[in-house]
């Protein structure tokens, strides 16, 4: 068991970023904190019983399993995530009780001033509450209608489906090209996980892959104009005389927004995403990019490649 404690204290790291259930994980990664730090002295003052060594084990399994919720929730599918509010929420509390449990089997196991200390934790885990994001929550509630809709009518939504759609991606922050790619990543990478026995869930997957690749660009095409008309009520808000002035400011703001988009860029082709997304010429992050007619994918950089077509549209 010593190898095992060492294991947790030298390796506490887990996901502090999650893409969904952002509340609920940062309070069980808080209580997840809380045991690590105590384990040492822990598993220095078991008793050297069999039935001190299983608690320790039950405890150093219950970590394990709340780190494995907490990285799920930072590399999975946002849309799954949202669609599975209630099924994480329960994992939430499982997760929280069997710690809980293993707490109170090693506290009457040990010291007792070791053993106040694991009261005292204990208190806090009792008053910890899970509570899924209200936006999140109605963002996975309205994609399962979505995918009940989907089982009869996958080839034609309606309008009011496609806005329902829209209403998801904002919610979850599926506004960009680069953000809709990641997630269909992830969705790929989840039905790779998904065995032959669990046919319905690697149903929803292929789904909302499908929806992604059918209604990316609407979902782009939503989040531009509605910046758009922002930035044309800013300019119409201006007197004449100050239009010259603004539409400067606005070509500087951009050039500084596109600059930092390509150093953020740079970080991310390096980082996250595959080789695909960087243009074979400059090997960065490719903005904007085009398909040439021979199939090859390059960034446009000052001009506009002929015979080609933008990257966007082939996810249509």
């Amino acid at each position: 068991m010593g190898v095992a404690a060492a294991q947790v204290v030298d390796n506490p790291c887990y996901p502090t970023s999650f893409k969904v259930h952002h509340v609920m994980c940062t309070e069980l990664s808080k209580l997840v904190d809380r045991i690590i730090k105590i384990f040492p002295k822990i598993e220095a003052a078991r008793p050297r019983c069999s039935s001190g060594i299983k608690a320790l084990c039950s405890l150093n399994s219950a970590i394990d399993k709340a780190k494995l919720l907490l990285r799920y929730c930072s590399e999975s599918s946002k849309l799954y995530l949202a669609i599975t509010t209630d099924a994480i929420l329960s994992r939430c509390h499982k997760s929280k009780n069997l710690l809980e449990q293993g707490l109170c089997q090693i506290q009457s196991m040990v010291p007792v001033m070791l053993a106040f200390e694991i009261t005292q934790i204990v208190d806090d885990f009792q008053a910890a509450k899970f509570i899924p994001d209200e936006f999140e929550k109605e963002a996975g509630k309205v994609a399962r209608e979505l995918l009940q809709r989907g089982a009869t009518e996958s080839d034609s939504m309606g309008y009011a489906e496609i806005r329902a759609l829209k209403t998801v991606a904002s919610r979850l922050h599926l506004t960009s090209l680069i953000a809709i790619l990641i997630e269909k990543r992830s969705i790929k990478k989840l039905l790779e996980k998904v065995g032959d026995s669990d046919q319905q869930k690697k149903k929803i997957l292929r789904y909302l892959l499908y929806l992604l690749r059918k209604y990316a660009n609407q979902i782009i095409e939503e989040q531009t104009d509605n910046t758009n008309d922002l930035n044309e009520g800013a300019f119409a808000s201006n007197g004449p005389s100050t239009d010259s002035m603004q539409a400067h400011s606005f070509n500087v703001e951009s050039c500084m927004e596109r600059k930092r988009y390509d150093a953020h860029a740079d970080k991310l082709s390096i980082a996250t995403l595959p080789e695909e997304f960087k243009c074979p010429i400059s090997s960065r992050l490719m903005y904007d990019p085009v398909i040439i007619a021979s199939g090859q994918t390059f960034a446009v950089v000052g001009g506009i490649i002929r015979d080609g077509r933008r990257l966007s549209d082939s996810l249509r």
